[in-house]
């Protein structure tokens, strides 16, 4: 299988958006959010409303389904703030403590 595919009907503010999770190579996907008419075919293919680029199949899976579980209940341009400004897997990558510098008695 080369892709994903999902409509999604936004309850808030009922558009539609088509959800895509595409395979660039072996090690990059891509994930895409457009906007849809009413028989739910994108409005432009060439400006998604979202595009999260991935570096494996699990990761790239992971984030479609999320994206179209939280597109059909938040509102549409909050979440595509979020995550473009958030990091894909914040609890993969907790942030490491400061450094705390020793101080060595002389």
């Amino acid at each position: 299988m080369k892709g994903l595919f999902n409509k999604v009907k936004n309850r808030p503010t009922r558009r539609r958006y088509v959800v895509s999770t595409i395979c660039k190579s072996e090690d990059r996907f891509e994930t895409a959010v457009f906007e849809a008419n009413f028989f739910y075919f994108p409005r432009s293919l060439n400006r998604p409303a979202l595009a999260l680029a991935t570096g494996s199949r699990e990761e790239a899976w992971d984030l479609h389904f999320r994206v179209a579980a939280r597109l059909a209940v938040e509102y549409p341009p909050h979440l595509f703030q979020e995550l473009r400004l958030a990091p894909l897997r914040p609890e993969a990558n907790p942030p490491s403590p400061p450094a705390v510098p020793t101080s060595q008695p002389d």
